[in-house]
């Protein structure tokens, strides 16, 4: 093969003007790094459910030192004088839970991202005014849990769909009296949350909605949806339990080939053949390194003529 063959089949790769890593991600990792350098030789710190949606991230923060655990109850009882740190996950939880914890005696370190509080807000304030709560999201995402704890005692309807399908909105069973009350998980696509408003106000003559899905999202998907139109494949990165992440995938599906990856390691030669255009995206979770490794490991391939 001559030089000028080899060049040709290089592929040209993309990456999305936006992806990687947001605001909250960075903060919450560095506040565990500082912990954990600050620590003493016999103690121990603990993060309560996964730091963020990445496997890979999670398990280098476990190698250097950090406990997970899933919930409150699986925190030890602490002796007299023991001193003991706890990591709030960046999804962020119930105030109940906070309240336990520091009624067993630990050292609350809240890596809550501040965007994630906005819903909370929003939510108390729409029920407090009377008006019926409908949120778009996961039921068992960690975000919409605190949504749900920060409203616990309130007697109030709270519904979570999923988005604005039909039987989602049949579901709700609206009434053309109901005052309702919309908001969304922080990385579900706008686009769904604006048809929701649409079918709801279908159904009830008072709507009042606040839009909830943060901005690193809103760019993500942008850059994505753009990038996704001009490449003949999308890679995207992140952890397969990132919401955010899966979004991204999900929606460049809709314009070109994609593959979902958590790691380099996953790239298939058999993907990348005859693609003349890759993209590369990333969910908020996944660290810039990751990103320059599917880079490096795409280029490796097509010089080694493995495409």
């Amino acid at each position: 093969m001559t030089e000028i063959e080899v060049q040709v089949n290089k592929p040209i790769i993309e990456i999305a003007s936006s992806a990687g890593w947001c605001f909250g991600v960075e903060r919450i990792v560095e506040m565990a790094e500082k912990l954990l350098a600050q620590r003493a030789p016999d103690e121990l710190v603990y993060c309560l459910g996964e730091l963020i949606h990445n496997p890979q991230e999670v398990e280098r923060l476990h190698a250097r030192g950090m406990v997970f655990v899933k919930s409150h109850d699986d925190l030890p009882p602490l002796a007299p004088g023991t001193r003991r740190k706890v990591l709030i996950r960046a999804h962020g939880v119930a105030p109940a839970v906070k309240k336990i914890l520091r009624e067993k005696g630990y050292e609350i370190f809240d890596g809550t991202c501040p965007l994630v509080t906005i819903p909370h807000r929003f939510a108390r304030e729409i029920v407090e005014q009377g008006y019926r709560l409908v949120i778009m999201g996961d039921r068992e995402h960690p975000e919409i849990q605190g949504i749900l704890g920060e409203l616990e005692g309130l007697s109030v309807r709270v519904d979570v769909i999923p988005g604005p399908e039909t039987e989602a909105i049949k579901a709700l069973q609206l009434k053309a009296s109901d005052r309702v009350g919309l908001i969304s998980q922080t990385t579900h696509p706008f686009e769904k949350f604006a048809q929701l408003i649409g079918e709801v106000l279908k159904h009830s003559l008072e709507v009042k909605a606040y839009n909830t899905i943060c901005q690193a999202t809103f760019d993500r998907q942008d850059a994505i949806r753009e990038l996704a139109q001009r490449c003949d494949l999308v890679i995207v990165i992140g952890g397969r339990n990132s919401s955010n992440t899966c979004r991204l995938a999900e929606i460049a599906s809709q314009y070109t080939v994609c593959y979902h990856i958590e790691d380099a390691s996953e790239l298939k030669g058999a993907w990348l053949q005859g693609k003349r255009r890759i993209g590369i995206s990333a969910g908020a979770s996944t660290p810039t390194r990751c990103i320059e490794e599917v880079r490096a490991t795409i280029e490796h391939l097509s010089e080694s003529g493995r495409l």
